[in-house]
């Protein structure tokens, strides 16, 4: 007796498994809460660090990149800045070049807007703390 040879089938084009949708997102505008804004934004927010060190201040992105920038500037250098840069941002940025130069200003023009917008922001606070700090009593 002979053998009996064997073929094992395979699937061709049109038996495969159609091909399935992606689901459809459905925004949900209507329930949206205050609460829900502020989970939202908690969870994306960048976490900036930063420290004074002598009369600088240093920021550390998320991703380690540090910038440093000047404390002890003049009323004539807070005038420029304000006159040539309509923001918070672009005066940080006139800023870090002093101190760091060009690497400065590239690590921190690399970095997510909302973390460049947070770290100009703490540098004005402390700028302005500084200039509310009471002088020791006598």
């Amino acid at each position: 007796m002979a053998a009996r040879a064997t073929t094992t089938k395979t699937a061709g084009p049109a038996e495969t498994a159609p091909a399935q949708q992606p689901e459809e997102i459905v925004y949900d505008f209507d329930g949206w809460t205050e609460e829900a804004e502020a989970a939202a934004i908690a969870a994306i927010k960048p976490d900036i660090k930063y420290i004074v060190v002598e009369n600088s201040f240093v920021g550390r992105f998320e991703d380690g990149a540090i910038v440093k920038a000047p404390l002890g500037i003049s009323l004539n250098d807070v005038d420029a800045l304000e006159a040539e840069y309509a923001n918070e941002i672009d005066r940080f940025r006139a800023l870090i070049r002093i101190v760091g130069g060009d690497a400065n200003v590239d690590e921190f023009a690399r970095q997510d807007i909302s973390a460049v917008g947070i770290m100009s922001a703490k540098y004005f606070d402390v700028l302005g703390r500084i200039q509310g700090a009471k002088l020791p009593e006598s």
